[in-house]
């Protein structure tokens, strides 16, 4: 049984990948090599690891032909608002998704399963049948194309506000197909955390103070409280969860806008 976390040179990607090498043979993936080879060398002997980057089939199926008997598969990569355009923001956070859950088919075995990072923003996106169904098949090769017809794909906070809940969709829809191999699938959405992506959207983005201080909570999540929950998920304990979306944001989307206001549109007013 091989476990693999993608995204594991920072941040949640690292706290994750420490508890699961404690579970046997790890595989750790990341596009900055320099780092994830300082997490392999700091986690142990048990641990490979794969140069990979989630826009990039090839590096995905490249990764997965190291694996040939899942366990756990968590994805923690994704990028943020403030760091790419709204376009490169869906293709990692939700493409990148979808393209990493069909490389893994091929090694699922009854148990294997798979977390996928997502966010509490995507709860501010509205009910929409028409645009969920467009979430929910990111690898179609009309997807930007479609996706375009309900918001601005150039305005990067509304992508990563659809792409991740894209992911809570996407998973879902996979449930299905994984339950007939035994296997589970799952995504999880953190609040704001004290990780380098949020601390740099933060500082872009002021109001996410206020957001810090107006929740529940009142504080920022860490990764390792991020972890200690994909550790419960990935594990027997929780083996009849599948298809569903886990907050786990000190209760920060129950202060969130649930609405675009003059944002969503419909395909017969799009241009």
């Amino acid at each position: 049984m091989i476990n693999v976390v993608i995204g594991a040179a920072s941040g949640m990607g690292t706290a994750v990948a420490r508890q699961l090498a404690e579970r046997g043979r790890l595989v750790i993936a990341d596009r900055n090599e320099e780092a994830l080879a300082a997490v392999a060398a700091e986690l142990g002997s048990e641990v490979d690891i794969a140069v990979c980057d989630v826009t990039d089939q090839a590096q995905i199926d490249a990764l997965f032909a190291k694996v040939d008997d899942l366990g756990a598969l968590v994805n923690t990569a994704g990028v943020s608002g403030a760091m790419a355009s709204g376009r490169t923001v869906l293709d990692v956070n939700l493409v990148g998704n979808a393209r990493v859950l069909r490389a893994a088919v091929p090694s699922l075995r009854p148990g294997s399963v798979a977390v996928c990072i997502a966010s509490q923003s995507g709860y501010m996106v509205p009910e929409n049948d028409a645009l969920f169904a467009v979430l929910e098949d990111p690898l179609s090769p009309r997807f930007f194309e479609n996706l375009s017809q309900f918001f601005d794909l150039d305005a990067p906070g509304l992508a990563y506000q659809a792409s991740k809940r894209g992911v809570h969709r996407l998973v879902r829809r996979t449930a299905a197909t994984w339950g007939t191999r035994g296997a589970r699938v799952m995504s999880l959405s953190p609040g704001i955390n004290d990780t380098p992506m949020n601390r740099g959207e933060e500082a872009k983005n002021p109001i996410m103070q206020e957001m810090i201080k107006a929740c529940p909570l009142g504080r920022r999540g860490t990764p390792d409280e991020i972890a200690s929950v994909v550790s419960f998920l990935t594990s027997d304990a929780a083996s009849y969860m599948t298809g569903s979306d886990v907050l786990v944001d000190g209760g920060m989307a129950t202060i969130l806008p649930r609405s675009w206001e003059g944002e969503l549109r419909t395909p017969s007013s799009a241009s």
